[in-house]
Order: C-alpha cells, then structure tokens, then sequence
C-alpha cells in the first residue's frame, strides 16, 4: 500500500527533512508516525500525498512509482488519499456540507451523488445535524471531524492525518482516533502522524519514530515485515 525506499527530502538551503527512510505499511495497516517537532514528520505525509516530491529514493503507493506519476495524473493519485490537517483547513465562508462536498465538485460528481455521499460522511462522524452550520459555530472538536468527513468523503483507501488531535483535550482526541479506526476496521489504511505519546501508549498500535530526519523505530514485531504480520492477523503491536 505504502513503499518507501531509501527516501532522502533535501529543502532549498540545504535542510536535509528525510534520510534514507524506508519502511512499509501494509493494506488495512493502521499506525502511528511518532517524532519531535521539526524530525520529518510532516515532510513524509507531504511525499506521499504527493504535496512534495523526495529529493532521492522510491515511493510506491498502491504499487505505483510516485516518480512514474506526471503532473496531470497527480490529482487522480490523491483521490486515493485522505488528509487531515491539524489546523483543519476549512472554508469559513462557506457551510459544514459545502466544505465537505468541494473534493465531490471538483471531480464533477452528480448534486444527487454529492448529497448522498456528504450525507453519508457526516453520519459517519456524527455530524449530520450540522450541516447548514459555518465552521466558527462549531467546537475544535466538530470542526476536525469536518475535516475528517471531508477526507473520507469519495472514500479513499488510505488516510493520513498531521496531529489530529492536537490542539485537542483527551477525551476529544481518544475521540477522533476511535473514529480512525472505524475506518480501518473496513480495510482503510490509517497513518497518522502525532507527538502525543500518552496517546500512542493507549491505543497499542505500531509506531514508527523519526528522530532528524532518520527512521530509528519502524515498530516492526519480532523482524516481521508488515505483510508478513498482515498476513498472521496481526494489526496491532506490543
């Protein structure tokens, strides 16, 4: 599902984000990406949405090379990713349903296919009464889960989330990640990127650490690859 190999993200100045990171999850994998502020957590989301292109090194999503994808085929490869920002990124002018429909319009889908489909999502995240509500009339709490309705809505088989929960308590964000694995519970693959480690402790599930830039953890059980645990049943880590 998610192949890196020897991935290396040099920024302009010289800032080396990622070195020779390689790691793999698994289709129906959901985990953790772990690491302090500024060690690369960011910056691998970004490669794999295909918001930045590694310096050196493969990405395989779905058993594509991202290198093999050219520009006009980049908005194809991310109707098969959702991502969910910390910070939201909602439109303020516009309603909960316009916000979570816009990837629905811009890929031209039908208004009867439109409201089916943000029907349906809003459900799933216990919004459906909040619907002609505007952002700022909603909690933290509600306008991630627009968020999250929004990356879900054309139901995408993998999700990635940057800190999700955190500008979050944690009731919210315990929340928010049982949300995630409903969806993982379907066969989605869930990463998702967060500093709370209090949080990763409860939930148990494999955790890959970044430390500047290098992979020190991929949080592997035993030297089993992520097929092989697939394989054994196993999606969850000790």
């Amino acid at each position: 599902m998610i192949r890196f190999d020897q991935v290396n993200k040099t920024y302009l100045g010289g800032f080396l984000a990622l070195k020779q990171v390689s790691f793999q999850i698994a289709p129906g994998e959901m985990a953790f990406l772990t690491g302090h502020s500024g060690a690369g957590k960011s910056t691998l989301l970004k490669l794999i949405s295909l918001m930045e292109k590694p310096s050196s090194g493969t990405i395989h999503i779905n058993n594509q090379d991202l290198a093999q994808v050219g520009y006009r085929q980049v908005p194809y490869m991310r109707r098969h990713i959702g991502m969910i920002f910390q910070n939201h990124n909602l439109l303020m002018d516009r309603t909960v349903f316009d916000n979570v429909a816009l990837p629905l319009i811009i890929e031209g889908y039908s208004q009867k296919e439109i409201r089916k489909r943000v029907d349906a999502a809003l459900d799933k995240v216990h919004l459906g009464n909040k619907q002609k509500s505007f952002p700022n009339m909603l909690s933290g709490g509600e306008q991630q889960r627009v968020g999250i309705a929004r990356a879900i809505v054309n139901k995408p088989p993998i999700l990635l989330a940057d800190e999700p929960t955190g500008n979050l308590d944690p009731k919210l964000s315990l929340e928010i990640i049982k949300l995630f694995e409903e969806f993982n519970s379907v066969g989605v693959s869930v990463l998702i990127a967060t500093h709370d480690l209090g949080l990763i402790a409860r939930m148990r599930y494999r955790t890959l650490t970044l430390r500047a830039g290098n992979m020190i953890n991929d949080g592997l059980v035993d030297g089993l690859q992520p097929d092989d645990a697939m394989a054994n049943g196993e999606t969850r880590y000790d």
